[in-house]
C-alpha cells in the first residue's frame, strides 16, 4: 500500500485523509497543533513536522488556508523541501495565487520532486461523500501516477492543463458561486415581497431553465433564514473572491456582474458575517439583520 502524507488536517484535510484511509492507503498527517486524535482513530499516524512526514511519503497532499502557510510547510525550517524524496509528487490543493505556487513548484523541481496544482472545489461536507471536484493541473505523467489517489480523495476530478490552470478554473468556479448566490438571494427576496409561497417558488424553479445548483441548495436556506451551521462560510469564499479580483486586475479586465456580487460579499464581511453561510447575503439584499434568525416565510 502507498503511504500518503496529508498536511493540513482541518475541515477539508481531515476528510481527505479519511477518504484515503478508507480506500486502502496508509496516511501520515501533520497539523500545526501536532495532535490529531481523529486521524489516529481512523487508522492514520501523525508526524511531528512536515519534514518528518516527507521522509515517509512519496506523495504529499497539502490543503491550507493561506499562501504563507503553504510556503512555511514546504520551504520553512522544518518544511518538506528539506527531506523530500527524489521523484516525490506534491499535490497542492490550497486555493492560493498561482505565482506563489509556481515558486514552490520550481524549488521542488530542483530537489527532483514534482508539484501539481490541484485545488478542490466544494464545501467540507462534500469531501467525505466524494462529491467535491479536483481540478488537476501540471505534468501529465505525474497526474497519471496519482490518478488513483485523486479518485480516492474526491471521486470526480478533471485535468485542466498546464500548472496553474487548476487554480484559474477554481477562480471561475468561485465567480459563479458568488454571482449565482447573489442572484438566488435577489430572487428569494423578490418572491417574499410579492407574498409568494416560497416552497412553491423553490419547486417551480429549481429544476427549470432558471434554476442553478446554488438556487437548489441555498434557496431553502434563504427561505428559512438559517445561516448556521455554515457549510460554506462567507469568509472562506471571500478570500478566494479577493484573489479573483486581483487576478482580473492583473489581466486588466473587468467583470461587472462579478464585481456587483463581490460588493455584496464585501459588505457581508464588513458587517461581521464571515462565519455565516454564504446564503446569508439574502439579508444584505433585504436589509435585514442576519443574526436575527427568526423564520420570516
Amino acid at each position: 500500500m502507498s503511504i500518503i502524507g496529508v498536511i493540513g488536517l482541518g475541515k477539508m484535510g481531515l476528510p481527505i485523509a479519511e477518504n484515503l484511509l478508507a480506500r486502502g492507503f496508509d496516511v501520515v498527517g501533520y497539523r500545526r497543533s501536532i495532535e490529531c486524535p481523529e486521524l489516529e482513530a481512523a487508522g492514520g499516524t501523525v508526524a511531528s513536522s512536515p519534514a518528518e512526514l516527507a521522509t515517509a511519503c512519496e506523495v504529499i497532499v497539502s490543503i491550507l488556508p493561506t499562501a504563507d502557510d503553504v510556503e512555511r510547510v514546504v520551504s520553512g525550517p522544518e518544511g518538506t523541501l528539506s527531506t523530500t524524496r527524489p521523484g516525490a509528487i506534491h499535490l497542492e490543493m490550497s486555493t492560493i495565487p498561482v505565482t506563489r505556487k509556481l515558486a514552490l513548484m520550481r524549488q521542488l523541481q530542483h530537489a527532483g520532486a514534482t508539484m501539481l496544482d490541484c485545488p478542490i472545489s466544494g464545501s467540507p461536507g462534500m469531501i467525505g461523500p466524494r462529491l467535491a471536484r479536483i481540478f488537476a493541473s501540471g505534468a501529465a505523467e505525474a497526474i497519471d501516477r496519482v490518478a488513483d489517489i485523486l479518485d480516492a480523495i474526491s471521486g470526480p476530478w478533471i485535468r485542466t492543463g498546464d500548472f496553474g490552470t487548476g487554480t484559474h478554473l477554481k477562480y471561475i468556479s468561485s465567480m459563479l458561486v458568488a454571482t449565482h448566490t447573489v442572484a438566488a438571494a435577489e430572487a428569494i427576496v423578490l418572491a417574499r415581497r410579492d407574498n409568494l409561497d416560497l416552497e412553491m417558488v423553490q419547486c417551480a424553479l429549481e429544476t427549470s431553465i432558471a434554476g442553478s445548483a446554488l438556487f437548489e441548495q441555498r434557496g431553502p436556506v434563504m427561505a428559512q433564514r438559517s445561516w448556521l451551521p455554515a457549510p460554506g462560510p462567507v469568509a472562506t469564499l471571500h478570500e478566494i473572491l479577493d484573489q479573483v479580483e486581483a487576478h482580473l486586475h492583473d489581466l486588466g479586465e473587468r467583470r461587472p456582474v462579478f464585481e456587483a456580487a463581490k460588493a455584496v460579499f464585501d459588505q457581508a464581511l464588513a458587517d461581521g458575517w464571515g462565519q455565516l453561510d454564504i446564503a446569508s447575503v439574502h439579508d444584505q439584499i433585504s436589509a435585514q439583520n442576519a443574526f436575527a434568525q427568526e423564520v420570516t416565510t
